[in-house]
């Protein structure tokens, strides 16, 4: 099941992603103290436009995705994580899905994310639901030289 975030949350979410980035792609603690700020940032601001997702798998804490105010019109995708044991299950892209939906139904008009090259699987997943890639830049961040990628899905359309 999806379901909103509760405050117990958030050990999960900041330990997962340390704990899988660390161990895949060899993050450093710079990139826990990011999704730590992250996470905080939406208990602080409490804004009824923000949420955070967490699915659970049997009670389990088993992924998380956020959507983040940007400003009025644009969301941000964020918090994006499905614990290995459940991958290629079709989980990570209803997740995903429940953050366009909760967008949707809050007014904005476009989505957008940053996301890193390496990270293919999730980079497919935002192909899949209609994310274009709009922008690269090649950045030290977590102790890396990393590809960090800008894509956008637009939720109206323009025409």
């Amino acid at each position: 099941m999806i379901r909103t975030y509760r405050l117990e949350d958030k050990d999960y979410i900041v330990n997962s992603h340390y704990d899988l980035y660390n161990k895949d792609f060899g993050y450093d603690l710079s990139f826990r103290d990011f999704i730590e700020e992250s996470v905080s940032g939406f208990i602080e601001r409490a804004d009824s436009y923000e949420n955070i997702f967490i699915l659970e798998i049997g009670g389990k804490q088993s992924g998380s995705v956020s959507i983040k105010k940007v400003n009025a019109i644009t969301a941000q995708l964020g918090l994006f994580l499905v614990e290995p044991n459940v991958r290629g299950t079709g989980y990570g892209q209803k997740l995903v899905e429940t953050a366009i939906s909760f967008s949707k139904e809050n007014g904005f008009e476009s989505i957008i994310l940053w996301t890193n090259s390496e990270l293919k699987s999730a980079r497919r997943i935002y192909e899949r639901v209609g994310f274009e890639l709009k922008k690269t830049q090649t950045q030290i961040l977590s102790n890396k030289e990393l590809i960090e990628e800008k894509w956008e899905l637009m939720l109206v359309d323009k025409n």
